[in-house]
């Protein structure tokens, strides 16, 4: 009788060893799927920003105020979702040089969102911005702490992302989210 139940239960612990390295794998996959929103544009079309959208970054006002050379003329962009220390807050100079390190170098994208209107109060366009690589850099502002989330009426596009990556910030005690100014 002991020789019947080993084969059996060998092959049982095969398989529990295989549907635990499978459902690590997968764990692991998800995972890394999970992130590929902030780097990768989604698959429509319309998503991933075009020529038409490409800018010239002209200054970086703050960590949440873009200006930019769009047809000839000099635009300030408030990034949408997110909002950043003011300048005379104690974080807001670091913010901004968060912006510039993001930027630096890069060729900048303007992407547009019907749900949020084309300008806000103070006439600024709203606006997500894109680097050539596809770095969302409204969420990566968010992601190291350098901003918050910020809904202003209404739900945004990538509003699930931006929330996803401020909880990332605030498990990891970042930028905004650390230890408090002096």
């Amino acid at each position: 009788m002991k020789d019947d139940r080993r084969p059996k239960l060998k092959k049982f612990y095969y398989l529990v060893g295989y549907v635990l390295v499978v459902f690590f794998a997968g764990f692991g996959l998800f995972s890394a799927l999970k992130q590929l929103p902030k780097v990768l544009p989604a698959s429509d079309s319309q998503s991933f920003p075009s020529s038409k959208n490409q800018v010239v970054l002209t200054k970086i006002v703050d960590g949440d105020t873009v200006k930019v050379l769009l047809e000839d003329t000099e635009q300030s962009v408030r990034l949408i979702g997110i909002n950043a220390p003011e300048i005379n807050d104690c974080r807001g100079d670091w913010s901004r040089a968060e912006m510039e390190k993001l930027l630096a170098g890069q060729t900048v994208f303007l992407e547009e969102d019907p749900t949020q209107g084309e300008k806000d109060k103070y006439d600024r366009l709203l606006r997500y911005i894109h680097t050539g690589s596809g770095l969302n850099v409204n969420a990566e502002m968010v992601e190291i702490g350098a901003a918050k989330e910020y809904t202003y009426d209404k739900d945004y596009k990538y509003k699930e992302l931006f929330i996803d990556a401020q909880d990332t910030a605030k498990i990891n005690k970042l930028g905004v989210w650390g230890v408090p100014c002096d």
